[in-house]
């Protein structure tokens, strides 16, 4: 599992520099997998490869969110594509 949750933050990074973002994938990789940087905006991402976050990691990146005022995006893999969204 741990190999297809690293293919995926590849995957995502690879993408978000095709649409011209400085992408920094951060080595064990928690709370944040990756730290995207187009035009003066940070977004920090959380890639979740079966789509699920737990509540415990829910409140983390929701105390990062607060605290940092950055905004989070997760990251999941749905019908065969890569869906970015904010954490409920």
């Amino acid at each position: 599992m741990y190999e297809k949750g690293k293919s995926f933050e590849k995957y995502v990074k690879k993408l978000l520099k095709r649409q011209g973002y400085l992408v920094i994938r951060a080595a064990s990789s928690k709370p944040i997998d990756l730290v995207a940087i187009k035009d003066g905006k940070v977004i920090l991402v959380e890639c979740k490869f079966r789509n699920y976050l737990s509540p415990e990691d829910k409140e983390k990146l929701r105390k990062i969110a607060e605290i940092t005022k950055i905004d989070i995006l997760i990251a999941t893999h749905e019908n065969g594509r890569v869906v970015l969204r904010k954490p409920d």
